[in-house]
């Protein structure tokens, strides 16, 4: 066959998908592959989080279809070029990628947007194709006050605020930890993205399908790529194949777009090393051990510190997410000087970490302090020698 009639295939290392599959392997259920770095992410989430989400994914299944947001951004991008551009697409595109994600119908879509049809009298209908899908969507039996139609009437009715929200939700995500998860991703997929590439570039789609483990099926010989359902892709009809190596793609999903001139563009994300993700976990553990020490703990500072309920608060925040004193004092309800009296106690105590960023700084808790707190504790308690905490209480209170 000549090689001008098989697909073009490009190998690229991006977030775009990565990061939706994440949010899904986090919000679902049940046992994962990626059961070690779900229950490290999850601690660390902000504690309104759950909240945010909820406005634009109800349900985990929501995650992946969010991806489809950004269909006419080719290739490789960065989270920050996501965000970027999805401030940009016009909300009309907005709603219309998402929706042919939940009905596979351009009628339906079409009705939709021209609102000819409300969701309530799609939704009602008994011939609408894609029941099972509908019902995974939590979108069938129609319920006005399902979260699930609540997200599609904010797509439908209100997109602007749909967009922010969704905005919000995966920056809030991204800082909360999974940007430094990335960051020591990326190198080991990277690697796998040039050995792929070497592979592309001696096999056909079809051996290279195979090899790699494609979601679909590549048949050179019938000139199509096949899905376990849906019509055939006739190779002339693929604009580009984009392979990407993935830490979070478990369920194996895949995604088909098609460009202004007809034709489609294939991303097929991969996991090449089954719980990548599970290894950063493990390799912070393994990391070089912190200096700090039970014996450089002064076990009474940090019980002082984190006895009052407010500096206990701050404490719960900063461990979720790294935070800025302003950031703070709004979610707590308290002024700016009240704040900074209980980051200085929290700071004394060796609790804080702090990280410029821009004109202002960041603070986290120390996980390494509490860790080695009740060593510290049980040490300076039991310790046959000094002074003990209650005399020195006495004299503070006297002085």
């Amino acid at each position: 066959m000549p090689a001008a009639n098989l697909p073009p295939i490009e190998v690229a290392v991006t977030p775009r998908f990565d990061i939706f599959y994440a949010l899904y392997s986090l919000e679902s259920g049940g046992s994962s592959p990626l059961d070690a770095w779900r229950e490290k992410a999850r601690k660390r989430l902000p504690y309104d989080f759950e909240q945010i989400a909820g406005r634009v994914a109800p349900l985990p299944i929501f995650w992946p279809l969010l991806a489809d947001a950004w269909q006419d951004t080719p290739g490789e991008i960065t989270f920050d070029t996501m965000l970027s551009k999805l401030r940009e697409i016009p909300a009309g595109e907005l709603r219309r990628n998402l929706l042919s994600g939940v009905f596979h119908d351009r009628g339906v879509v079409d009705s939709l947007m021209t609102q000819k049809r409300t969701l309530a009298m799609v939704l009602g209908d008994e011939d609408l194709s894609g029941a099972a899908l509908l019902e995974h969507f939590g979108l069938r039996p129609f319920d006005q006050s399902s979260p699930s139609v609540k997200t599609m009437t904010l797509l439908l009715t209100r997109p602007e605020s749909f967009r922010d929200q969704l905005a919000l939700a995966l920056r809030k995500f991204w800082q909360s930890g999974f940007e430094r998860d990335w960051s020591a991703l990326e190198p080991r997929l990277r690697a796998d993205a040039r050995r792929i590439q070497q592979q592309s570039e001696t096999s056909k789609p079809s051996d290279l399908g195979r090899e790699l483990n494609f979601p679909l099926v590549f048949d050179d010989k019938a000139s199509e790529a096949r899905a376990k359902s849906g019509a055939p892709i006739a190779y002339d009809r693929i604009d580009r194949c984009y392979v990407l190596p993935s830490a979070f793609n478990t369920r194996r999903w895949w995604a088909k777009y098609e460009t202004k001139k007809g034709r489609l563009t294939l991303y097929v994300p991969i996991v090449r090393v089954a719980g990548i993700a599970n290894a950063v976990v493990e390799d912070e553990r393994r990391a070089a051990p912190s200096s700090i020490t039970h014996t450089s703990i002064n076990a009474e500072s940090v019980f002082r510190a984190l006895g009052d309920t407010t500096r206990y608060a701050i404490a719960s925040i900063l461990a979720r997410t790294p935070t800025t004193s302003a950031e703070l004092a709004r979610s707590l309800n308290v002024s700016k000087p009240t704040i900074t009296h209980h980051v200085q106690a929290l700071r004394a105590a060796g609790l804080l970490s702090e990280t410029p960023v821009g004109g202002s700084t960041r603070l986290s808790l120390r996980e390494e302090t509490v860790a080695a707190l009740s060593e510290a504790a049980v040490e300076q308690l039991f310790a046959a020698k000094g002074d003990l905490a209650l005399a020195t209480t006495r004299k503070r209170r006297s002085s």
